[in-house]
């Protein structure tokens, strides 16, 4: 999946990404980027606010910090609901770095759909 396919399934309209740095549509969609996306998106367009209880920290997600700038874009999308961590052993890791499929594109957009308030 790349980031400008990504973008296609969550909306025909890209004007929306206006002024945002998603990186190159023909870019890998990595998870770090998808919860960005995702989260810009609900922000922008369906002006969904921002989550302020229950959010994950970085004692429970241990590299929930590794990238400053993806860091609340991965909270509020985690808190939502729409992705989770992944368990390795006794460790809850995003795993940022990640691809994302068309499988698992189809399902974060699935959900975030289901879960918007508005």
């Amino acid at each position: 999946m790349t980031v400008g396919g990504f973008i296609s399934m969550i909306s025909e309209d890209d004007s929306w990404t206006s002024g945002e740095d998603f990186g190159a549509k023909d870019d890998i969609l990595l998870r770090k980027n998808c919860a960005r996306i995702i989260h810009r998106y609900l922000q922008k367009v369906l002006r969904e606010p921002d989550e302020v209880t229950d959010l994950p920290s970085p004692a429970e997600i241990l590299d929930l910090n590794d990238c400053r700038i993806c860091a609340p874009h991965i909270a509020q999308v985690i808190a939502k609901g729409i992705m989770s961590p992944r368990e390795t052993g006794s460790a809850k890791l995003f795993a940022g770095d990640g691809e994302v499929d068309a499988e698992d594109a189809r399902i974060y957009i699935g959900i975030m759909y289901n879960n918007v308030q508005g």
